[in-house]
């Protein structure tokens, strides 16, 4: 349809500064999680009514590699693409009656400008993310993680709902 909202992508991020959790300062916590979850949370929020009256909508959430392991980027980071995962199981499981599918693409390294987010790289948690790093296939082009969520978008995937699909050259199969 036109002239409505039919699709919602929630796509954007910002990494911390590889803090573990004994460094993190709160106003960058809360940074990280108002960017990375409360975004994604507040425009479900405003899309859902719409997606309601029409009895269809659906909602591709950009998570992270980082949301599924332990060691891809700091403490701060990694709890909110975690958080961004858990959001989107739950709303693909609540809305699934209502013709409402949520779903998350979790990619890897990507040549973004998502580095420029930094600011003060922290040197004990950059040294032990690092050789997790260095088994990284290949970097990502945008252009493919915006192919994943247009077929994410497509009624070919109207079976996929609650998932979170890894685009990340095989990254995580480490």
């Amino acid at each position: 349809m036109y002239g409505t909202l039919d699709i919602l992508v929630n796509n954007a991020g910002i990494m911390d500064n590889f803090e573990p959790a004994g460094d993190i300062e709160d106003d960058n916590w809360e940074r990280i999680f108002a960017i990375n979850t409360t975004s994604v949370m507040r425009a479900t929020r405003k899309a859902l009514p719409i997606f309601l009256e029409k009895q269809q909508g659906v909602i591709v959430n950009i998570a992270s590699a980082g949301g599924l392991a332990g060691a891809r980027a700091g403490a701060a980071y990694t709890a909110s693409k975690h958080a961004v995962v858990g959001f989107t199981k739950n709303t693909g499981f609540m809305y699934a009656l209502k013709g409402i599918r949520c779903n998350a693409i979790a990619p890897g390294g990507v040549e973004t400008n998502i580095g420029t987010t930094m600011t003060n790289i922290n040197k004990f948690g950059i040294g032990r993310t690092e050789p997790g790093m260095a088994v990284n296939p290949r970097m990502g082009k945008p252009e493919e993680i915006a192919k994943l969520a247009l077929f994410l978008a497509l009624d070919e995937s109207s079976f996929v709902n609650g998932a979170v699909i890894t685009a990340d050259a095989g990254w995580t199969a480490y």
